[in-house]
């Protein structure tokens, strides 16, 4: 199976796997798993052929930048603490724990090299933590931690995993002043070349201003970070977060309106897509997986179930002692997991996925029990990701920490932006700027923003008098905007008549009903 074939099986089961995950309220990603095991029982189907040591510079930097763009800074900093406890002190911990399993059950496997198979199993994959945090309306402290450990969790794996490769390699011991060098260097230079790709990408943008230009120069963005790290042996996985967090940050003050929109769409549309490969890979990858584990097949696959068991054992217990113990405050407030009950959702959260498979497929060919230890981390993978995909939601109901806590943070800075700008109508009216007629028809006008924005959020008094008639103003918007959307359709099809200038026509439409009337007031 190449390339293409590839693309099209994963668009293919997207169209299958969004909305079931959408009904059964399960991660799309555990879905696309499960496609990917059954195609790959499937007789006949091409088995999957990819380049191991591309898998990573492919996926991981647009599903780094755009899971980025979505965490907020501020948080990452006030969760720090436990953030970095789980990114950095328990991947070691689990590390240490798989490695002690593999070299008790596949004797000929060296410790540098369990080492290695420990280091590439141990980080929650970053994608699965953020399709299971946003979506099951847990607390928001939750969320940002899951989603921050996801982020920068896979360069200490990744660090680990080379060094303890590199020892491997050579038949000596692990050199810890090494990894502990490696680990600061990687960190550090990490950091700068991702603030220099963003500060030079912020240079760049604010000389485009043309949207769809825009659009097309943040496609680079991840993959120069990236590459320009890990050309200078860093962590190109902090430079991409790094890159991905200014620019979430940046881009409203760099960016065009058009540009983010064409941007936003951009990389949604990606996400969905590349999501898919990646999770259809870990699926796919079973046949060769399991011709490759060699006679031992049933010790094998053991072996990959204790690891899994121990993962999961490790990572629970390390959250359940951390809230019954209890977390020091951060600077917004309580730290996650806050009791025992949290600490149980997010270990039972600890999903493998890309980045494990593809560390796994990476180890040289020459190792002892190379196909061995493939398929234990395969089946880390999956165990750790499938049961617990389908099961966490009921973890959650269970255990009572989910709640409706994101719609009413949503409805908490709808209102706060519509208080200032209320405000401000205010404002201008006091100082004479406005008449009274001119503010009662922005206050208007700002009604069918509010319900776009958020619907059932306009509870200022200042905005009631005005709601009958902006419902009324959208219904008749609507009804003019599809008369000219018929009219320019029609005259799509003459051939007397540019289609490339009714084109531009029926986008200014679609952006008319989209942000609604514009507001006019008299001069």
């Amino acid at each position: 199976m190449n390339h293409v074939q590839l693309l099209f099986l994963a668009l293919a089961a997207l169209v299958v796997a969004v909305p079931l995950a959408e009904r059964m309220t399960v991660p799309h990603p555990v879905l696309l798993t499960g496609i990917g095991l059954g195609c790959a029982l499937v007789p006949g189907l091409p088995q999957i052929s990819l380049d191991p040591e591309l898998i990573l510079p492919t996926l991981l930097p647009p599903l780094l930048f755009t899971a980025a763009q979505k965490t907020s800074v501020g948080h990452l900093t006030a969760h720090l603490r436990s953030i970095s406890s789980l990114a950095v002190a328990l991947v070691v911990v689990s590390a240490f724990a798989v490695a002690a399993v593999v070299t008790v059950a596949v004797p000929e496997v060296p410790w540098p090299l369990a080492f290695a198979v420990g280091a590439a199993t141990a980080p929650p994959d970053p994608v699965a933590a953020t399709a299971v945090a946003g979506r099951l309306g847990l607390p928001h402290r939750v969320v940002s931690v899951i989603e921050g450990e996801g982020l920068v969790n896979d360069a200490t794996s990744l660090v680990l995993y080379h060094v303890a490769l590199t020892s491997a390699a050579a038949g000596s011991a692990i050199l810890w002043w090494s990894v502990a060098g490696g680990f600061v260097y990687g960190t550090v230079v990490g950091l700068v070349v991702g603030a220099v790709i963003a500060w030079l990408a912020d240079f760049v943008l604010r000389r485009f201003q043309q949207p769809v230009l825009e659009g097309t120069f943040t496609v680079v963005l991840p993959f120069a970070a990236y590459l320009g790290a890990e050309a200078v042996h860093a962590s190109g996985v902090l430079a991409v977060v790094v890159v991905g967090l200014v620019m979430g940050q940046r881009s409203y003050a760099v960016v065009t309106a058009g540009g983010r929109m064409i941007t936003w769409a951009f990389w949604e549309t990606i996400e969905l897509l590349l999501t898919a490969v990646a999770f259809m890979i870990i699926g796919l990858e079973l046949r060769p997986v399991l011709r490759d584990a060699g006679p031992r097949l049933g010790h094998t696959l053991a072996v990959g179930l204790v690891v899994a068991a121990v993962l999961v054992l490790v990572r629970v217990v390390w959250m359940v002692v951390a809230g019954a113990l209890g977390r020091p405050r951060s600077r917004i407030g309580q730290a996650a997991p806050e009791n025992w009950r949290e600490g149980v959702v997010m270990g039972w959260a600890g999903m493998r996925g890309v980045v494990t498979i593809a560390a796994a497929l990476g180890l040289p060919d020459d190792v002892p029990a190379r196909g061995e230890l493939v398929l234990v981390a395969f089946v880390a993978v999956v165990v750790t990701l499938v049961p617990p995909g389908f099961t966490l939601p009921m973890v959650v109901r269970w255990l009572r920490v989910g709640g409706v806590e994101d719609q009413e943070a949503s409805r908490e800075v709808t209102m706060r932006v519509v208080r200032a700008v209320l405000d401000r109508v205010d404002e201008l009216r006091a100082d004479g700027d406005i008449d009274e007629p001119v503010a009662r028809r922005l206050r208007d006008a700002f009604q069918h923003l509010v319900q776009g924005i958020c619907p059932g959020s306009e509870d200022d008094p200042r905005l009631r008098e005005g709601r009958r008639r902006a419902r009324r103003r959208r219904e008749v918007t609507k009804e003019l905007m599809t008369a000219a959307q018929e009219e320019a359709l029609r005259l799509r099809l003459d051939e007397r008549v540019d289609p490339r200038a009714v084109d531009r026509v029926l986008r200014r439409i679609d952006t008319t009903l989209v942000a609604g009337p514009p507001v006019n007031p008299p001069s």
